[in-house]
């Protein structure tokens, strides 16, 4: 159960909710690729339900064949397992926007004399642009502090702190150790939160579990966005 919990929850999979934000018109779509090939952007390559996952990049694009490239993964096993899986959704951010791709399985080929993995350009793209709420990353040098009090497995209190990724007037965003998952399932309700913000002093709040997702950044190593 707690594995479940841990699976990523892909947008893209909610066309009824989010379907103001899927791109389908082919020629926004390469803009967008090209785009995102241009800013070598890294996407996390989640293989179908997203228990595994790699990193990769848009290494080119072949407009006259339909063709999207990217850059295999350093493991020979994730590049088999994305040569046989059922589907491959790809994650990155462009300009503070979330992107998600939904491709098929893909192709080892060569391109430009590199070996490469290969699919067919997306027939849609989703890019995730919510303006309701304008939001505020705190800067590096005076990180901001929650601490979430929960219970371990046997009943016991247990506390959490987790660095504030940005706030708005629609909520926070955390980021913490993958480790913790199991403790942060959705709608889970956290009481009496601490957020303390360096010269503004401690703000008290309740908090609820709207979504978790694991990110990637470029050092490689991966955490979990509550």
């Amino acid at each position: 159960m707690d594995d479940v919990q841990a699976l990523p929850d892909f947008e893209i999979d909610h066309p009824e909710t989010h379907a103001q934000f899927l791109i389908g018109n082919p020629l926004e779509i390469q803009f967008y690729l090209h785009l995102l090939s241009k800013r070598h952007c890294l996407f996390t390559a989640y293989i179908d339900n997203g228990r595994q996952f790699f990193l990769t990049s848009i290494v080119g694009l072949d407009e006259n064949t339909g063709t999207l490239f990217l850059d295999p993964s350093n493991a020979r096993e994730s590049n088999a397992n994305a040569h046989s899986a059922r589907q491959i959704t790809l994650v990155t951010n462009l300009d503070r926007v979330k992107i998600q791709i939904r491709l098929p399985a893909l192709r080892e080929t060569m391109h430009q004399g590199q070996a490469v993995l290969s699919a067919a350009m997306p027939k849609q793209l989703l890019r995730l642009q919510r303006r309701e709420f304008f939001r505020l990353e705190p800067p590096l040098a005076t990180p901001i502090v929650c601490q979430l009090a929960g219970v371990d497995g046997h009943g016991r209190p247990q506390t959490f702190e987790l660095q504030l990724s940005d706030i708005s007037g629609g909520g926070v965003s955390l980021i913490g150790p993958l480790a913790i998952a199991e403790h942060f399932p959705r709608d889970a309700l956290f009481q009496h939160c601490r957020l303390d913000i360096p010269d503004e002093g401690v703000i008290q709040v309740n908090l609820r579990v709207r979504k978790t997702i694991e990110i990637s950044g470029r050092d490689g190593q991966h955490n979990l966005r509550i």
